[in-house]
């Protein structure tokens, strides 16, 4: 055992070991994470707006104003894309395969491929904008620094079509005369452009109010409302697309209409909470028809907790609508009657507890093979969980109970007194049967314990009964014994030996009277052989008592 204990010790050591290694292996690309953690979209934003990633220092200390914008030159592009082709080569250097403790083998292949991938990526961003850049600005002042920036993006091997190469030698004569052509068309259509704004200003206005209108309707008919509020959202979308494209001619300020694209939005969240709500609504239809032997409790508490995922991954500006509250009630409340329900199929359940929900939940149906689902929910039973059970909680017991006194009736119905003759008057003397002594001490023990039972109510005179019964049945045995053995020895004395009957006349006479009382009694005992009923019967053990008190 200690050598399995060393073993033990040393191999957990090993174990350890690795994972430390592993470990630190894995931490050795953290300065790395960056690349794939960062949002390459706000990065270049920001990098195009003032050069670098703004630090926190920063941005609160222009935080009344904001941070002055400082678009990045030509050089601080020729610094970025040089440290991601550094970046690229120094990660391209990394050993694919690597081998801790001579046994464990980590394969970084696939990380290496990905981050190789990552980098390229962020590479390109800047270079495929330097490129974007060169086709499609043009001003006065950028013609060189097109030039230079083309240079640029050579060295890194990103060649143009030969036809910008050509463009940029002839485009700043071309931009020239356009410009002039420009300024002369101005002045021609100024005063057109005047009239044009001010019938545009108008227009801007009364789409304002009109989208303020529309973020006015209701969902009284669901599919009806949304289908007809999408078409009327669609021809608005699009007299708004035509203004803002005038207004884009004319250098006319048009508002955001920020209801109308709210309006958009709402629709499409409408419509998914309303799918969601038909869809739940036609499951739970579903289901009521089912039949009360048929119910499969599992499989639709599973469906609802599924509807319950579904529900909370809506998007949250629709949990303050009432049709969400009410999809989100109807699942909750129907998850919690199907635990109800599940209560209820316990085998224990009987009619009597079927009446005492009735009478809690105030709801009559009738129990039986035809009963579904939806008579069941009509008893509201999410509102009645504890109260279902507390009945399920007695019916258990109660069916324990009910087994017991089930077992105790068959035990007696078939139990039945055995009898042997008397040597010389062949009268029938009740043999002994230890078996049937010890079958009714633990009867009247198991009485016993379900009488001091807190759900004895429902059986509390069953047990009684029963009681009585078995404790009768024990006096009557024992009394019986003791008579039996005494008429045995008194009836060899009185009635063998005819000395001893002139001896004692008066005791002989009294014997005479007992030895027929007793053996009447014991052919009438033969003529019912089942214990309980004779040992029950009216006045036996009263006669018993007369007979051993004379």
């Amino acid at each position: 055992m200690a050598d399995l204990a060393d073993m033990r010790h040393e191999l957990m050591g090993r174990v350890q070991a690795v994972v430390t290694a592993c470990c630190d292996y894995r931490s050795a690309f953290d300065h790395y994470s960056y690349l794939y953690g960062e949002d390459r979209k706000e990065f270049f934003r920001q990098f195009l707006l003032y050069g670098h990633i703004l630090t926190a220092a920063e941005i609160e200390a222009h935080a009344e104003n904001g941070v002055p914008e400082s678009p990045p030159t030509l050089q601080q592009f020729r610094e970025q894309i040089d440290s991601y082709e550094k970046i690229y080569e120094e990660v391209n250097r990394i050993e694919p395969i690597s081998i801790f403790q001579s046994w464990m083998k980590v394969d970084a292949r696939p990380f290496k491929a990905s981050l190789l991938n990552v980098i390229k990526w962020w590479s390109l961003v800047f270079k495929q904008h330097l490129m974007d850049h060169v086709m499609h600005s043009v001003t006065d002042a950028m013609f060189e620094p097109l030039k230079q920036t083309v240079e640029l993006l050579k060295t890194y091997e990103q060649e143009l079509p030969e036809e910008v190469y050509k463009q940029l030698e002839k485009l700043p004569e071309k931009w020239n005369n356009i410009k002039k052509l420009a300024i002369a068309v101005k002045q021609h259509v100024a005063p057109l452009q005047a009239n044009e704004m001010t019938v545009l200003r108008k227009s801007c206005s009364v789409f304002d109010v009109e989208q303020h209108r529309f973020r006015e309707f209701d969902t009284k008919k669901p599919y009806q409302l949304l289908d007809t509020k999408h078409i009327e959202i669609k021809q608005m979308e699009s007299a708004m697309t035509s203004i803002y494209e005038s207004a884009g001619l004319f250098e006319v300020m048009v508002p955001d209409y920020k209801q109308l694209k709210q309006c958009r939005k709402e629709l499409c969240l409408l419509k998914e909470l309303w799918d969601m709500i038909s869809l739940v609504g036609a499951c739970l239809d579903d289901w009521q028809t089912t039949k009360w032997v048929d119910i499969n409790v599992e499989n639709m508490d599973l469906e609802c907790k599924k509807f319950a995922r579904e529900i909370r991954n809506l998007d949250k500006e629709v949990r303050a609508w009432d049709a969400f509250s009410g999809l989100d009630s109807k699942v909750k409340n129907m998850l919690t009657a199907l635990k109800a329900v599940a209560e209820l199929q316990n085998p224990a359940i009987r009619e009597r507890h079927w009446n005492q929900l009735m009478q809690v939940t105030g709801v009559r149906f009738v129990m039986d093979s035809d009963t579904t689902l939806a008579d069941l929910l009509k008893l509201n039973l999410h509102n009645f969980e504890d109260e279902v059970r507390g009945i399920v909680d007695k019916a258990v017991p109660e069916m324990s109970m009910e087994k017991v006194l089930k077992e105790l009736k068959m035990t007696w119905s078939t139990m039945e007194f055995q009898y042997e003759p008397h040597p010389r008057t062949n009268i029938p003397l009740l043999k002994s049967d230890e078996e049937l002594i010890e079958i009714l001490e633990d009867n009247q023990v198991q009485l016993q314990n379900l009488i001091t039972s807190k759900y004895i109510a429902f059986f509390l005179e069953e047990v009684s009964i029963w009681q009585r019964k078995l404790s009768t049945m024990d006096s009557v045995i024992s009394l019986w014994f003791e008579v039996q053995h005494t008429w045995s020895h008194l009836e060899s004395i009185f009635i063998g030996s005819e000395d001893i009957r002139a001896q004692l006349p008066e005791d002989s006479k009294r014997f005479e009277g007992i030895d027929v009382d007793f053996k009447e009694l014991a052919y009438e005992a033969q003529k019912t052989p089942n214990v309980v009923e004779a040992t029950n019967k009216p006045g036996l053990s009263q006669q018993l008592e007369d007979i051993q008190s004379r």
